[in-house]
């Protein structure tokens, strides 16, 4: 048995560990039950406590038929879903950054070395599944959750050592300066609207997407076969892939031979293994998705209330940013401008400690990516609510972006964004074959997303250097031809709105 095989498997188990407790924190949080007492589960008919035996991740629940033993009431398929959809995923990480070298910006990575870059992903992994299962539920993503995300990752990255990789051609200029900035004006406004919150009882509960607010109607339940069929789907391809990892150890180029041609930067066998664990996980999502919810309507009715005031909303949220983006800005222009503060802050981001630590630079990279998601999200979510005149975005997916930024880095989080969007759009497409709603809980199609853009992490840098150079070359030898395609994107995007708005009206119309 290889190193590699043997480390795959204690991460595949703790990952069904982590998975159960994950339910803890789905099951818990909604109903604003604290995770930490009773400290064992129970069961949510009985109130009884569940044995250690009936406790084991997916095994208890298929020999127990999905049903309690002391009651017999009915358990839901979502139990083994997340422990084995967390148990694939964290595979899948270290298989992707340890065995098939897919992040790009690093070379060949040692778990002695390179454990806090595992880490921060592992932290992320098991933060996404507890916000798309909460999202796929109640349509709710706690920020609690991003919290410690955020956090584990502005850590992890400070202790790092190879983290100056990534950190230099960034963080050490001018927008590592202002995203700093911007993070710390960020908190102070954070922590003084909680203060509000806590202040003003008259005001009600927090927003669904902002606090952990009880859930408005029961999940669905899956069915015993959906269940079943699922979560042995996600063993299996957690199986296959540390099969390969076995191999990789060895130096066998896998079950599809030697000769074989490159597939998004990996051999064929690796990419159809990859692709394999993210097809089951998207069908796992579009098949938990296409549940009918009572939630629903109530969620879409919220929206349309909320309609008419969705512009004026999204104002006063682009005033609230506008302290940050000032503080942002002010940060970025003295880092640039003035001499003296450039050269103090790319000596800071450069300090470094014996054995290659640099932990201000580390920090300052976490917080590029924690602000660039962050940005993105409102971007979307204040732009397209203009000009749709309706929610576009929930907050609580800003902070899912912003948790990916500081854990796995600002180009990971735009990259997964991009992704997130078209899986969303084919999710959608096929949802509509189960149930008929508006309503996207984007969250689960953002944890595929980033998973998606860590394997295609490598060509989407390579493609984008290229676009880049290819860009800057026109711009110094024909910038009108630029202008032209400015103009292009811009009609092009006003025809994508109005197609969108069409759309939008066709789905309500079938509704009714």
């Amino acid at each position: 048995m290889t190193l590699n095989l043997i480390i795959g498997v204690f991460i595949w188990l703790l990952g069904l560990c982590v998975g159960s407790f994950l339910n803890v924190v789905v099951y818990r949080l909604p109903r604003d039950l604290s995770i930490a007492r009773p400290r064992r589960s129970f069961c949510p008919h009985c109130q009884g406590l569940i044995a250690w035996y009936d406790n084991v991740p997916v095994v208890s629940w298929l020999v127990l038929r999905a049903r309690c033993r002391r009651c017999g009431g009915a358990v839901s398929a979502q139990y083994p879903l997340v422990e084995a959809a967390t148990g694939l995923a964290f595979v899948l990480v270290y298989y992707l950054l340890y065995v098939a070298d897919a992040r790009a910006g690093v070379g060949q990575l040692e778990l002695a070395r390179d454990w806090p870059l595992l880490a921060s992903w592992l932290v992320l992994v098991a933060a996404l599944v507890a916000c798309a299962a909460m999202d796929l539920a109640w349509y709710i993503v706690d920020v609690r959750v991003t919290y410690v995300a955020m956090a584990a990752g502005l850590v992890l990255h400070g202790v790092w050592p190879e983290v100056s990789k990534l950190a230099a051609p960034v963080a050490a200029g001018p927008l590592g300066a202002a995203a700093l900035a911007v993070g710390l004006g960020s908190l102070v406004m954070l922590i003084w609207g909680h203060w509000r919150v806590l202040a003003c009882e008259e005001d009600g509960p927090a927003d669904a997407d902002e606090d952990a607010a009880g859930p408005a109607a029961a999940p669905p339940q899956r069915t015993l076969a959906g269940g079943i069929i699922a979560s042995l789907a996600l063993v299996a391809v957690a199986l296959w892939l540390l099969v390969l990892t076995a191999q990789a150890g060895q130096g066998s180029a896998g079950p599809f031979g030697g000769a074989v041609p490159a597939a998004f930067g990996l051999d064929a066998g690796k990419g159809i293994a990859v692709g394999a664990a993210l097809l089951v996980l998207f069908a796992t999502m579009v098949l938990a998705g296409g549940q009918r919810r009572t939630a629903d309507d109530e969620v879409r009715e919220a929206i349309e209330a909320e309609q008419g005031q969705a512009r004026r909303l999204a104002l006063w949220e682009l005033l609230w940013l506008a302290g940050p983006i000032l503080a942002g800005g002010l940060a970025a222009a003295a880092v640039w401008q003035v001499p003296a503060v450039g050269a103090a802050w790319r000596a800071g981001v450069a300090w470094g400690l014996p054995g290659g630590f640099c932990p201000l630079g580390g920090f300052a990279y976490a917080m590029l990516g924690l602000v660039g998601g962050a940005t993105a999200g409102w971007l979307l979510r204040i732009v397209f609510t203009l000009i749709f005149g309706r929610e576009a975005l929930g907050v609580g997916d800003i902070y899912i972006l912003a948790a990916a930024g500081a854990t796995a880095g600002w180009d990971m989080a735009l990259l997964g964004l991009l992704l997130a969007v078209g899986f969303a759009v084919a999710g959608y497409v096929l949802s509509l074959l189960l149930k008929q709603t508006v309503i996207i809980p984007f969250g689960p199609w953002l944890a595929l997303g980033f998973i998606a853009a860590l394997w295609l992490s490598r060509p989407a840098a390579g493609v984008a250097a290229e676009y880049c150079d290819a860009l800057h070359y026109t711009w110094v030898r024909q910038p009108e031809v630029c202008g032209v395609a400015g103009g292009l994107l811009l009609v092009g995007s006003g025809v994508a709105i109005v197609l969108a708005r069409l759309a939008r009206r066709a789905v309500e119309r079938m509704e009714k």
